[in-house]
């Protein structure tokens, strides 16, 4: 019988042992320093994991190691080329939560359109019930064109939920064809054109060495005054200290942000705490009940599949993938 090793310390109620037990004794693993994690491990077959780190030294002491399954859209906190090479196959899953991030991303752009934290914050701060309180002024959501910096799945998903309210949509997507982009009925634009046109600018995008801090200074600076900035993606992506002068100057209007780069607590998310041009939540867009029962069905059917011999059947992680 297979070995499937979950690592975590907690066996939750959607219990990967009963799901599983027809093919392999699964054991929850819990925290510890890499040593500890090579002598639980040393005989699995399989790992489930979530964002723990598989290094190569610890891949090195895995001989019987077969398989990564990555609860998640990403797997960097695997070293995919230390994996290949020990002839490790890593499976995440890309689609799981599309609709959750594309939800909350949606929710975030309506409600600057709208200037709902600034209203929300007037009222509260001030007992102030009066329309037209906030300096920038409030336009249909329709005449609002919305720039998305990534067109994947979740981009395509925004595009089309914004679509529905009448929003003209502009892309830029260097890995993806201006054909299909205008098939999805929005316009191929350049970076820089997307900067200097959108109302709001909104990102899906990987975060990878290309990408780190690709919005600083000078490209809040380049974007059109007033506009709106969102990033539901990753932290990692976005300068914050120039996000944060960029609003507190006048130049961007508001901001909203589902990650930072340096998470709570920190000197700039509470100073962006204090300002109701900020609408803040903590890394919540990929979860919904439905996205958790989603990808551990995912899980077990991708593991059943590998035990079955169908690798062709599985979305196996390359080494472009984490580049």
């Amino acid at each position: 019988m297979y070995h499937i090793s979950v690592l975590t310390g907690r066996q939750d109620e959607d219990d990967f042992g009963e799901r599983l037990r027809d093919v392999a004794r699964v054991e929850y693993c819990p925290p510890g320093d890499e040593d500890e994690l090579a002598d639980r491990l040393h005989d699995t077959d399989i790992i489930i994991c979530h964002a723990e780190p598989i290094t190569a030294s610890l891949l090195e002491e895995l001989d019987d190691l077969k398989l990564i399954v990555v609860l998640s859209t990403r797997s960097d906190n695997v070293d995919i080329k230390a994996a290949h090479e020990k002839g490790v196959m890593v499976i995440n899953n890309t689609s799981y939560c599309v609709d959750d991030i594309a939800d909350h991303a949606c929710a975030m752009i309506l409600a600057l359109i709208r200037q709902l934290p600034e209203y929300q914050s007037d009222i509260r701060t001030n007992s102030r019930w009066e329309f037209g309180s906030i300096p920038w002024p409030l336009h249909r959501v329709s005449k609002n064109l919305i720039g998305l910096v990534g067109f994947g799945h979740v981009g395509r998903a925004v595009a089309s939920r914004l679509q529905a309210f009448g929003c003209k949509i502009q892309a830029y997507d260097p890995f993806v064809s201006e054909k299909f982009m205008m098939e999805s009925s929005v316009r191929p634009v350049d970076f820089d054109k997307l900067l200097q046109t959108s109302d709001v600018v909104s990102l899906h995008m990987p975060l990878n060495e290309s990408t780190r801090y690709i919005f600083q200074d000078e490209q809040f600076e380049a974007m059109k005054k007033g506009a709106m900035f969102v990033n539901c993606c990753r932290g990692g992506l976005v300068d914050e200290a120039a996000l944060y002068h960029a609003v507190d100057d006048g130049h961007i209007r508001s901001a909203a942000l589902d990650a930072l780069s340096t998470e709570h607590p920190s000197p700039m998310l509470l100073k962006m705490i204090a300002r109701p041009e900020f609408l803040l939540t903590p890394s919540v867009s990929f979860h919904s009940v439905e996205a958790v029962r989603d990808i551990r069905d995912d899980a077990e059917r991708y593991i059943r599949l590998f035990l079955a011999g169908h690798y062709d059947e599985l979305p196996v992680v390359t080494l472009r993938d984490n580049e």
